[in-house]
Parts: structure tokens; sequence; C-alpha cells
């Protein structure tokens, strides 16, 4: 089960998602069309740390083991959708898979809970981040600007 509870007036989010970085690309994602990107991952599942969430989440949705996964960013998002409050907590890791990843942008169907979902896997260099919607945006600037490479940080972002 998510780590994810809805009432008729709030919301919370347990998440986790994983940066890719290979031969200066980053590897984003969108889901089902929307007009924004964000980086591979999902909720964290009830029993499960965040670590062993993101290792099970690229694995379902990129294809590819988790060699090291370190924790970069933990990040609080709180937003209103749909006249509800929202509360998220996403735990942001940097990820070297067991493998090279081939470097293709690609569409697949994924089945999650009975719902099909069509995911588009895109590799982008940090100059093109500039021009695309990644959500959150903070996270996009810290990519762009080098800064996941400098450690861990908790970030409380209220809109």
């Amino acid at each position: 089960m998510d780590l994810k509870i809805k009432t008729e007036t709030e919301e919370f989010h347990g998440r986790t998602c994983g940066i890719i970085k290979q031969e200066n690309k980053f590897l984003i994602m969108r889901v089902n069309k929307t007009s924004y990107f964000h980086i591979p991952g999902g909720h964290i599942e009830i029993g499960e740390d965040s670590k062993e969430a993101i290792i099970r989440e690229i694995k379902e949705e990129i294809g590819c083991d988790v060699q090291e996964a370190n924790l970069f960013v933990i990040q609080e998002n709180f937003w209103i959708r749909n006249n509800r409050k929202c509360h998220g907590i996403e735990f942001y890791y940097i990820i070297k898979p067991k493998q090279q990843l081939q470097m293709i942008d690609c569409e697949k169907v994924e089945i999650d809970k009975g719902e099909e979902k069509l995911l588009e896997l895109k590799w982008v260099t940090s100059e093109e981040l500039k021009d695309i919607d990644l959500r959150p945006t903070n996270i996009r600037d810290m990519l762009i600007n080098g800064h996941y490479l400098k450690g861990l940080a908790h970030i409380v972002k209220k809109t």
C-alpha cells in the first residue's frame, strides 16, 4: 500500500525520486502526456524505507538495477489541489545504475495498481533543462547549477 493519505480536505504523499546522470544528460519523465516533467520515482510503500522504494521504482520504471543510491535532498511541498490542502515529503537520491543505460528517448506503458499509465522517458542536458517545465522547479535549478553534487539539503516549499 502506498504512503498516500486522502481525505475530503487534505492529502499527504510520501515519495522517493532518483536522479540519473549519464554522459552529461539527466533522465526525466512524464506520465500521461502532462504538461510538465519530473524525476523518475514514485510513492514509498508502507513498511518500505525511501532507499528501498527508489531501488524498486527505478527497476519498475527504467528496468535497471541500482548499484548505488545516495540521498541528496529531502523536500517538503505544500500546495492546494481541488480545494484540498496537500503535503508531500520527497526523498531525492543520486542513482548509479549497475549497467550503462541506453540513452534513447522512449514511451512505455506501465500498469500500476490496475491503472494503465503512459511513461515518457527523456534524456536532457542541464542547458536543455532551462527550457523544460521540470517540477519541482527548485530541483530543476539544482540540477542546472550542479548543486546536486554538494551534499544533503532539506527544502521546505510552501505555495
